[in-house]
């Protein structure tokens, strides 16, 4: 990794390997027969709307098809796995992140026929791209970097795209949307319900804005330019996983939520001043996990609703939201021009809905190949996303354990045997070996910890099975930790990181926090108490431990430096400045 990240931003490496626009590179074309998954996850209908073109994530492929004939007609090799795509203005060229391979790729869609014309390299993990109006610039997400990668691309006599900055998140980002003629770009966080503010003059971060949500998968302005549209869930921590409170939508609600965008972009300003929100869903009838947004040109917003194979439709001005029967897992959507029809990208089907919007239904699915007989942990994954398997349909796994992480937010579940102590949500990634689970370590294993969870926080309307419970375990244990942000960033240091750990088990970290997954199967009075007085908790594990925040069971601690600067966490002594910063840079090395 880090002989890639030095590559990466060196002048010389930009004038010598880039130059990849001057033959168009041809790529095998994937057999549509084959059977496979691909999991399509981005959508750019062309300016004709002829042409329609899905990137699909696990081969890393995309896929033409007719719009008329409504077929596949061809599908290209060119990624390793796809994280989104974009359409630069008025030219037949196409954007895509690859975030295995930490790359930027210009692609060149003539037609049906799509080729590589550039592949750039960018702070890994890129998760999305925006393109400015005027097609010279576009700025890359990048998730576990916690990165923006500023580029200028082709234009005039320019024959290659090329990095002039890369600018540190305070968060991990996602969700990107330029605003004001593109003078400034929001940026969300992938987990909880930050929003930065970044100058794209200064292409840098003036402000950060944040509200009670999380799971931002969606963001829009209003056709006045009025108002920000944001599609998010929001979890309250004084409700409780009683039926009634999931019933009513009290612990977990769905949500567009309407913000003045200048309050927005405003430091200090009220954010809530004529805000209001419109519920994805009620009692009886919830939403689980919205999961894309697109506007179309006659003011419809439309989401698609992950959780429950639906998309909702509506404006501003009227309450209430249309529900459309789709395909499981619906994340991408794009509307035509003429607002007509829209195209939804059912990830887990591997196939798009065509839905009518004066009609207001499905009137076709494109089949994007025949799938193989799905595999324990596939069919886990599918599960993890399903929203039916709570009470009403209000949530899935993933909507407290975004994509398995965290959404950093506090539940007030039954786990501890008890309510009013609300409990910081626990990342999945990497949990595999780490039993017991919760945080007072109650489930001894894995299986037993996801009953508990579907049927006591997520109240489901049946039991569980046995072969659920099975295929969830599997799934959750193929989940590899976070990986280092400083590694990710190529700014970790060996030595520094060889020193941090010296004095992790000189300070005795390891009694409670025990190599190689910084755990340990028992509980420990570590001086602090939950609101019920319960004072001996099951230690977290550390792997990924950069990649989280807030800490301790009741996020008092905003910072791995609070950890130990403000709340001395079993260290008998003061740490020197040099100390911490050893401590800190072994933490996130994990």
């Amino acid at each position: 990794m880090q002989a890639r990240l030095d590559c990466c931003y060196s002048p010389r490496w930009l004038l010598c390997g880039l130059s990849m626009f001057l033959p168009t590179l041809a790529l095998a074309a994937t057999d549509a027969n084959q059977k496979v998954i691909r999991h399509p996850i981005g959508l750019v209908l062309s300016e004709d709307g002829q042409a329609l073109y899905v990137a699909n994530q696990l081969t890393g492929t995309v896929t033409s098809i007719d719009v008329a004939k409504k077929n596949v007609v061809s599908e290209v090799d060119v990624a390793t796995r796809l994280s989104d795509m974009k359409a630069l203005p008025s030219t037949r060229f196409l954007l895509a992140t690859d975030e295995a391979k930490h790359e930027l790729v210009l692609l060149k869609a003539d037609g049906p026929h799509v080729a590589v014309q550039q592949r750039l390299p960018v702070s890994p993990y890129p998760v999305t791209v925006v393109v400015t109006e005027d097609g010279k610039r576009c700025v890359v997400a990048s998730l576990w970097s916690r990165r923006l990668t500023f580029v200028d691309l082709p234009s005039g006599d320019d024959v290659e795209a090329r990095v002039t900055k890369t600018l540190d998140m305070p968060f991990a980002p996602r969700t990107q949307l330029l605003v004001k003629d593109d003078s400034q770009l929001i940026v969300a966080d992938s987990f909880g319900g930050r929003l930065a503010i970044v100058d794209m003059a200064k292409r840098d971060v003036v402000h950060v804005r944040e509200f009670p949500g999380h799971n931002i998968r969606g963001m829009a302005v209003s056709p006045n330019g009025e108002m920000l549209i944001v599609a998010h869930q929001m979890l309250n921590e004084l409700a409780h996983t009683v039926r009634n409170d999931v019933h009513w939508g009290l612990l977990m609600s769905n949500d567009l939520r309407w913000l003045k965008l200048n309050s927005v972009l405003t430091p200090g300003s009220d954010l809530y001043e004529g805000a209001h929100m419109h519920p994805l869903g009620e009692a009886g009838s919830a939403t689980g996990d919205p999961s894309g947004l697109t506007l179309t040109s006659s003011g419809s917003v439309v989401v698609s609703l992950g959780g429950v194979r639906e998309i909702a439709i509506g404006v501003e001005d009227d309450f209430s939201l249309f529900r459309i029967y789709v395909g499981h897992r619906p994340t991408a959507v794009v509307a035509d021009a003429d607002a007509s029809h829209v195209y939804v990208a059912n990830t887990f089907d591997d196939s798009i809905s065509v839905v009518d919007l004066k009609e207001r239904e499905e009137v076709d699915t494109i089949s994007l190949g025949e799938q193989p007989e799905l595999t324990l942990v596939q069919r886990g994954e599918q599960l993890f996303f399903n929203a039916n398997l709570s009470h009403d349909s209000w949530m899935s796994c993933h909507s407290c354990h975004t994509d398995g992480h965290t959404n950093g937010l506090l539940n007030d579940n039954f786990s501890d045997a008890s309510f009013g102590a609300p409990k910081r949500v626990l990342s999945l990634l990497g949990t595999a070996n780490t039993e017991p689970f919760a945080w007072d370590g109650t489930a001894e294993t894995l299986k037993a910890q996801i009953h508990k969870s579907l049927s006591h926080t997520m109240q489901s309307d049946d039991p569980p099975t046995d072969e659920q419970l099975t295929a969830l375990a599997a799934y959750v244990e193929t989940l590899a930790p976070p990986p280092s942000i400083d590694q990710a960033r190529g700014t970790q240091s060996p030595a520094v990181v060889a020193r941090g750990r010296e004095l992790f088990g000189k300070l005795q970290c390891t009694n409670c926090h025990k190599p190689p997954v910084f755990t340990a199967p028992d509980t420990f009075d570590v001086g602090i108490y939950d609101k019920e007085g319960n004072r001996e908790f099951n230690p977290p594990k550390l792997l990924g431990v950069g990649q989280r925040g807030p800490y301790f069971h009741d996020n008092r601690a905003t910072t791995l430096e609070e950890v130990f600067q403000k709340h001395k966490h079993q260290i008998e002594r003061d740490l020197s400045a040099d100390e911490l910063k050893d401590l800190l840079a072994f933490l996130r090395s994990l």
